[in-house]
């Protein structure tokens, strides 16, 4: 196979290619006003002067002269929680995550705010493609998604997450389990691990959302994320060149062996007996919730990623889920393996082999989440 060091540019291009996809939607402004309203012509004027000199700028104005538009301001008031007592204002006005209720907020805020969200405050910035800071921020907003599904893949086949599976089916192999069961057994275990991780994935993000606001501490929590990434970044890469040189033994970035012992004795307790298929689910959710020490590494840092990125946080839900669907799959594949009849020692070994190089996919992991996390706190903080 050769060194795992020359699947690197193969891995940066699964990881960067979506940057070259077509561009984000343009930023919305949603302007509501009265035609009866005297201060509210100056601010129209202001809005399509912005829409007209900003081409990522989409400008939607509605006279509440018209019932519809006057229910869907309403609509725009709950989705941003509007406090009621600013309700049914001549004015309105709502872009980014950002909403105004009188006039002259509107007025003296809506033209900074939209340069702000739009990324144009520090035209200076050094562009990859021309652009500036705000075009690092879109090239990782369009290549998210790709980061979330690889990362939630390379957390699936990590040695932390890998050496359960590997324990699981050889446990079940010398149960005396058959095809059959093996399967069977894998395809429960795996519901368990899919719901469990899906449960803490989602707490963890309504977490973030709760942060969100208090704002100091939303700002921090995107350095400081940072900073911890690029500590597992290096710890893994340390564990790679370990690896590569045959001292896999000796890992940073390892379940705990108390966690260990605890993860493989909920595997012989849940599955050792006669009820053992009814069981796998509950030993699927155990698991994965004990292994979050070592798997959690890759998961928060990625949903912090998410609730980070305007064009990935609106699909937080779905993204989530494809993250829980990658790091799944491998608990399918090798239950499906096991089922074909490839032996739990091959599997083992096959793992052991490969250990290098899902070091290396995770180190690649955690540098790209690292850049884009340091992107974003030079965006938040105004660098």
């Amino acid at each position: 196979m050769g060194s795992p060091t020359r699947w690197l540019p193969v891995a940066l291009m699964v990881l960067l290619a979506p940057a070259a996809w077509p561009e984000a939607e343009p930023l919305a402004l949603h302007l509501f006003y009265s035609p009866s309203c005297p201060h509210c012509h100056p601010i129209r004027d202001l809005v399509s002067r912005l829409d007209t000199d900003h081409s990522d700028l989409t400008v939607h104005q509605y006279n509440l002269t018209d019932p519809d538009n006057v229910e869907l301001m309403v609509d725009y008031y709950v989705s941003y929680d509007v406090p009621e007592e600013q309700w049914g204002g001549t004015m309105a006005a709502f872009v980014g995550d950002r909403w105004w209720a009188e006039p002259e907020e509107i007025l003296d805020e809506i033209e900074p705010a939209v340069l702000d969200l739009l990324g144009n405050r520090s035209p200076t910035t050094s562009a990859v493609h021309g652009g500036g800071e705000s075009t690092l921020v879109a090239m990782f907003e369009r290549f998210g998604v790709a980061t979330v599904a690889v990362a939630g893949l390379v957390d699936g086949i990590n040695p932390c997450a890998l050496a359960a599976l590997v324990f699981l089916i050889s446990f079940l192999s010398f149960s005396g389990r058959g095809p059959r069961q093996i399967l069977a057994t894998g395809l429960l275990f795996a519901a368990g691990v899919f719901l469990a991780y899906l449960g803490v994935g989602f707490g963890l993000f309504r977490g973030l959302q709760a942060l969100s606001g208090f704002t100091t501490v939303s700002k921090l929590l995107y350095p400081v994320m940072a900073a911890g990434t690029a500590v597992l970044t290096g710890l893994s890469f340390r564990d790679f060149l370990r690896a590569r040189a045959g001292d896999a033994g000796d890992m940073s970035l390892r379940l705990p062996k108390r966690l260990l012992r605890l993860s493989h004795g909920t595997v012989r307790k849940l599955l050792g007996g006669p009820g053992f298929l009814g069981l796998a689910f509950v030993a699927g959710a155990g698991v994965s919730v004990l292994e979050l020490f070592c798997t959690g590494q890759i998961y928060l840092p990625t949903l912090v990623y998410v609730a980070s990125t305007d064009g990935l946080r609106s699909r937080a839900i779905p993204l989530l889920l494809l993250y829980v669907t990658m790091f799944t799959v491998p608990v399918l594949v090798l239950s499906i393996t096991a089922y074909a009849g490839v032996s739990s020692d091959r599997i083992r070994q096959w793992a052991q082999k490969h250990t290098a190089s899902t070091k290396l996919a995770l180190t690649l992991v955690f540098v790209v989440l690292t850049v884009g996390l340091v992107v974003f706190s030079l965006h938040v903080w105004g660098g």
